[in-house]
């Protein structure tokens, strides 16, 4: 006969549910390991109370293995849980409407500006410095699309992760990880090396206004990676 879901699960958290799976696997019972094995239903409330008595320390409210459905301490970790969810939810809103906000105002100025009329034909660009940033600029987004694209979507490699291991953490041995420093560490380089050489070839065009111009561009910038979606 069929077990049911129930049934199964109260069997695995039973006293002598190892015995019973090594016994009806053939296994002699001189064999088995004399040191106990821990029981399901026993592991689940040891963690429970663990979670329960470090609330003190972590402030994160716990239910104990008593603790019904409804009761008092139930409640408070459901509702802490509950808030916590909602207001994760509410920041990656905001962080979506302040990218937007930022991509209408660098649209705003590309157009007012004319920028990239400018940068093509006016005679005051400075155009070894601006050959200089766009070739910077090239360096970076290469670098994103071996990260973004490559790693991330070609070989399904968290790169971020890989960048931020290390000690003990099984992904400070990635393969990967020397390459991905060197990437994020000539990017950087190239990031500022553009942001110190766009003003200096737009100077002569506008002036101090340089400033708030490319400040706005490239914060624009960096807000489309909120929308640039997660491969790995």
């Amino acid at each position: 006969m069929e077990m049911q879901p129930d049934e199964e699960k109260q069997r695995l958290l039973s006293d002598d549910a190892v015995t019973t799976e090594a016994s009806a696997a053939g296994v002699p019972a001189g064999s088995l390991r004399e040191r106990p094995v821990p029981r399901g239903r026993k592991v689940a409330e040891n963690i429970l109370n663990a979670l329960a008595e470090a609330e003190k320390l972590t402030g994160v409210p716990s239910v104990k293995p008593g603790d019904l459905e409804g009761s008092a301490e139930w409640n408070k970790a459901e509702s802490y849980w509950r808030e916590r969810y909602v207001r994760s939810r509410k920041q990656v809103i905001k962080n979506k409407v302040e990218a937007v906000c930022w991509l209408v105002a660098g649209f705003a100025v590309l157009n007012g500006t004319d920028f990239m009329r400018v940068l093509a034909t006016d005679q005051r660009v400075n155009r070894f410095f601006l050959n200089l940033a766009l070739l910077a600029t090239l360096v970076i987004l290469l670098i994103l699309f071996y990260l973004i694209f490559w790693l991330a979507l070609v070989h399904d490699v968290d790169w971020e992760r890989v960048y931020k291991a290390s000690g003990k953490d099984a992904l400070a041995s990635s393969p990967h990880k020397p390459t991905v420093r060197i990437a994020i560490g000539t990017a950087s380089g190239c990031l500022a090396s553009a942001i110190l050489f766009y003003p200096i070839a737009v100077w002569p065009v506008w002036g101090f206004w340089s400033f708030p111009i490319l400040g706005v561009l490239v914060m624009s910038c960096l807000m489309m990676m909120h929308f640039v979606p997660s491969f790995g």
